[in-house]
């Protein structure tokens, strides 16, 4: 697959694997309309990469031998956005500026993860780490089954992209998969902050919510009310009444409109 393709798909395949929290998905796409999907429980792709992988065999059994991009969700990946006094012009020494910022606040080893950046602005980056591991275990899988693996994704930055573009535009969204959480907040269609972390109940994943959007606030002195509700295990009805409960009228549900998988690329 090669390391260009890492986040950044050149055409878009005909099927997506989406690994998410404790299970997984087979989309099958035409001209980007969702033509097929099949859910499969108990899988862990990205938690299991040290043992060979639970539930690889069950997903890859799914898969035709066409064009295949795998999508995780956001538990792998570390994300920082970074402020600078002013970002060189070079992506070589830009590059080297944002790793030594890494270097200053990541207490593990960089050699074991895949590091990507992207500008934002003329001083912000977003920077994201995923686990070497991750891209090596899917391309030894998908070259053992024979299907070309073109690009491995994020579905939190696939999100990013759409909400940057998206009209109405929401201050940020919540991505909910199972009791994982994460929280993107944009000011002027610019990532701003990002926030992953796991709650017990929609109750406690609102709460978590509530007290991250007053940081929010507070630190940028912006008011965050309409956000994207985007769940991946059929709760979103209970953590959306839930918010409401604790919140009342104070924030707005928009709805993504691009259809029923925007963490897909894609899709619509």
């Amino acid at each position: 697959m090669g390391l260009t393709a890492f986040f950044l798909p050149e055409r878009l395949p005909r099927q997506v694997v989406y690994a998410g929290d404790r299970h997984a998905e087979v989309v099958s796409l035409s001209r980007g309309r969702i033509t097929g999907r099949r859910r499969l429980e108990g899988v862990a792709l990205a938690e299991a990469l040290a043992d060979g992988g639970l539930g690889w065999a069950e997903v890859m059994a799914e898969l035709r031998p066409v064009e295949t991009g795998i999508v995780f969700s956001a538990s792998p990946f570390i994300y920082n956005l970074f402020d600078f006094d002013r970002l060189p012009w070079s992506n070589k020494a830009c590059g080297e500026l944002v790793a030594w910022r890494l270097q200053k606040i990541f207490p593990g080893d960089l050699a074991a993860y895949d590091h990507r950046f992207f500008r934002l602005d003329r001083k912000r980056v977003l920077s994201i780490l995923a686990p070497r591991s991750l891209r090596e275990t899917a391309e030894a899988r998908f070259r053992e089954k024979g299907v070309p693996l073109t690009f491995i994704g994020s579905s939190t930055l696939t999100l990013l992209r759409r909400m940057q573009a998206a009209r109405p535009a929401p201050d940020f969204f919540i991505e909910s998969d199972g009791p994982a959480c994460t929280l993107l907040f944009q000011n002027r269609r610019t990532p701003i902050y990002i926030r992953t972390f796991r709650g017990s109940s929609p109750a406690d994943a609102v709460e978590e919510t509530l007290k991250t959007v007053a940081f929010v606030r507070g630190q940028y002195g912006i008011e965050p009310r309409r956000y994207w509700l985007i769940d991946h295990r059929d709760g979103a009805a209970a953590l959306a009444a839930a918010l409401a409960s604790l919140a009342g009228q104070e924030y707005t549900r928009l709805q993504s409109g691009f259809g029923e998988a925007p963490h897909i690329p894609g899709s619509r």
